[in-house]
């Protein structure tokens, strides 16, 4: 019996682990399941479906004196977006490629973050499941 237990527990294990991925970047850490790539470039972390049906782009900075406004501001032009909307919590969320990709800028005076996901179509629980694992260091 404890083996059959002791093999049961194992396989629990087994199937987490392939399950997601705990890995480590500069400012953060996420859970990258199965079936999906992170990579990290300067101030770029990109995770993305080995399948091409979605990804996460999570970009971070100085604001250099700007606010949260003025930066969601700067990368909805650049992305050719709509107006940026202001929440509750003074993070800036906005809409580029037709509706496709959704944005969010957070942070404060000293650090900010541009968080890009595309695909919620088709991985809108998946990009969820990576990006409340985020965890700042």
């Amino acid at each position: 019996m404890r083996r059959v237990i002791a093999c049961v527990m194992v396989l629990m294990l087994w199937s987490s682990w392939a399950f997601a991925d705990i890995q480590e970047f500069r400012y953060f850490s996420l859970d990258v399941p199965e079936g999906w790539t992170a990579e990290e470039s300067d101030s770029v972390v990109t995770v993305y479906a080995n399948d091409k049906t979605g990804s996460l782009v999570i970009t971070t900075g100085e604001p250099g004196g700007a606010s949260l406004e003025e930066i969601a501001g700067a990368f909805c032009d650049e992305l050719g977006g709509g107006v940026p909307v202001s929440d509750d919590e003074g993070n800036y969320t906005f809409e580029f490629n037709n509706g496709i990709s959704q944005a969010m800028v957070t942070g404060d005076e000293e650090f900010y973050m541009l968080i890009v996901g595309t695909g919620f179509v088709s991985n809108a629980e998946t990009l969820g499941e990576i990006l409340a694992s985020l965890e700042m260091k």
